[in-house]
């Protein structure tokens, strides 16, 4: 990922976040830029269960604080366009809810032969074909499932990032092959989607809270 500028290679470097305190005004979430820190987007592992159980303001606070804004970029703190709605917040959390608790449930109905794991949160697709029987029932369900998530990603690219960005001692040879995404939001649900293509038998839900880890 380099240019030629000139006769000489350019630097090129990876796109980055922002994250700290946050304060919600006037139904706005708002990042407190002069406290914000930067760091790799693309080591948001697990960010998606935090997300789909944000339920209150403070759970807002608490998740800007470790991940930071859904959709700002960080230069747009610049220009002191760095709030977003709560109500954008809410949809946001119950349709990563709706995900992770979708991809549990096949999960689920795979291991009890049953459709009814996932036919119990009655989900309505609009324009989908009719089932005819649990197997077509379940994979229209996955599908459905496949397409959220590559909804949520968006135009999210393939990159090669340093080992040491995610492990401070590895070798200076070592290299780790993720994604770049837009923004937040698009990084979590692409972590997501690596995390059930990789870790499939690993996803736990706790009985008490909800959260998955």
């Amino acid at each position: 990922m380099s240019q030629e500028q000139g006769g000489i290679v350019a630097w090129v470097g990876f796109p980055g976040w922002v994250r700290g305190p946050a304060r919600i005004v006037d139904g706005e979430v708002a990042l407190d830029q002069s406290r914000a820190e930067r760091y790799a987007l693309h080591n948001v592992h697990g960010a998606i269960f935090e997300l789909s159980v944000v339920r209150n303001h403070q759970d807002i606070r608490a998740f800007v604080r470790r991940y930071g804004l859904l959709w700002h970029v960080p230069d747009s703190l610049d220009t002191g366009e760095h709030r977003e709605t709560v109500s954008d917040w809410k949809t946001a959390a119950h349709e990563a809810a709706l995900v992770v608790l979708l991809y549990l449930r096949l999960r689920e109905a795979e291991e009890t032969e049953s459709a009814d794991p996932v036919r119990d949160l009655n989900i309505p697709w609009s324009g989908a074909p009719e089932a005819t029987n649990e197997r077509e029932y379940l994979r229209l369900h996955s599908k459905g499932l496949a397409g959220l998530i590559n909804q949520h990603m968006g135009a999210w690219r393939a990159a090669l990032i340093p080992a040491f960005q995610f492990e401070e001692e590895a070798g200076l040879g070592e290299f780790v092959f993720t994604h770049q995404s837009p923004n937040l939001l698009a990084a979590a649900y692409a972590d997501f989607a690596i995390t059930i293509v990789g870790q499939r038998a690993d996803l736990k839900e706790c009985p008490g809270c909800g959260r998955v880890f």
